[in-house]
């Protein structure tokens, strides 16, 4: 659904009016905005299957211990810090404690310096041990918070325009054409926010795949714009960007992130909290009752599947009454 359709929805469901004095459009989408990550990016974050997964690149400095992680990235939501080897392959580094950590700082007027092997979370820093002693690039790779959902503006709008759409992709120039230049929908003016036309450099962009699981292509890149074509700077891989996709103003979206079958559980979600609010309890309860079932088909559905698992040796009897003990391996 798009936020639109959520509106409706989340009226229909509530039997909140259109014109309600206190629930207007722009707080149920501030509605929306609260519940979305407060209750399904927990559970994202704990099945560890790689929805809202993401990635940045980055260059340690030498004498740099301390690097901050993504702004975007959900509290608890590192998964991994990898490090280059000068083959440029990326290997992971090994979390330890600040215990440990003190044992390889070094001296503190000299810290010791080499290739970093592990690293200590402090904060939303990553420490490096042992400190970098060259420009090495590493890796973060991060639970990303749902973007926020705005107005949208993906199906016809007053000016008959659908905006933002991709039309082509050029991965070996880093560009991105679209049909008509997206609006960035918080874009603030003279103190008021304006919906205006993302501007060239000005603006970091999304990509969204505006059906299916509603995930991101492309995450905060830095662009130039010229006429209807972005260019994407930096390194980030552009391989799961595609013809329909949607440009977006960076942490902005028209739809939830999440799969299509649970957009209307975020509405039921969303509405328990507001009809709560307003002291209808009963029908808080019974729309919480259907959610429940949902929220845990969620759950089971995000866990991760495995297709492979180690072979195990099982003895198919015992050395017992002197038999030889024989096994198979399944």
């Amino acid at each position: 659904m798009r936020t639109d359709e959520l509106i409706t929805e989340i009226r229909m469901r509530g039997f909140f009016p259109d014109a309600h004095d206190d629930y207007t459009d722009a707080r149920l989408l501030k509605e929306f905005n609260a519940t979305l990550p407060t209750l399904f990016s927990q559970m994202v974050v704990d099945s560890r299957a790689g929805y809202y997964l993401d990635d940045v690149i980055g260059t340690t400095t030498a004498g740099l211990r301390q690097y901050r992680i993504p702004g975007r990235a959900i509290m608890g939501g590192l998964e991994k810090v990898e490090i280059a080897n000068n083959a440029g392959e990326f290997r992971p580094l090994t979390e330890i404690t600040p215990y440990d950590a003190g044992q390889l700082e070094g001296p503190y007027t000299a810290p010791t310096r080499g290739f970093p092997s592990r690293y200590l979370m402090v904060g939303d820093q990553v420490q490096f041990f042992p400190c970098p002693d060259a420009a090495y690039s590493y890796r973060f790779r991060y639970y990303r918070r749902p973007s926020r959902l705005v107005t949208q503006q993906s199906s016809t709008l007053s000016s008959g325009t659908i905006r933002g759409q991709v039309t082509a992709v050029n991965t070996t120039a880093r560009t991105v054409a679209v049909n008509v230049v997206p609006y960035d929908m918080e874009a603030v003016s003279a103190g008021v926010i304006t919906p205006a036309a993302i501007t060239s450099g000005s603006c970091r962009i999304d990509i969204i795949h505006g059906d299916g699981w509603h995930e991101l292509a492309l995450t905060n890149a830095v662009q130039t714009l010229s006429s209807t074509t972005f260019t994407i700077a930096g390194s980030a891989s552009m391989e799961r960007i595609e013809v329909g996709d949607w440009v977006r103003a960076a942490e902005q979206s028209d739809w939830p992130q999440l799969p299509d079958d649970f957009h209307a559980t975020l509405v039921d979600a969303t509405s328990v909290l507001v009809l709560t609010s307003m002291g209808l309890a009963d029908k808080a309860t019974t729309l919480a009752q259907k959610m429940q079932g949902d929220i845990q088909r969620f759950r089971s559905l995000l866990a991760p599947r495995v297709k492979d698992a180690a072979r195990i040796i099982k003895p198919t009897f015992s050395r017992l009454h002197g038999r030889t003990t024989q096994w198979r391996i399944s």
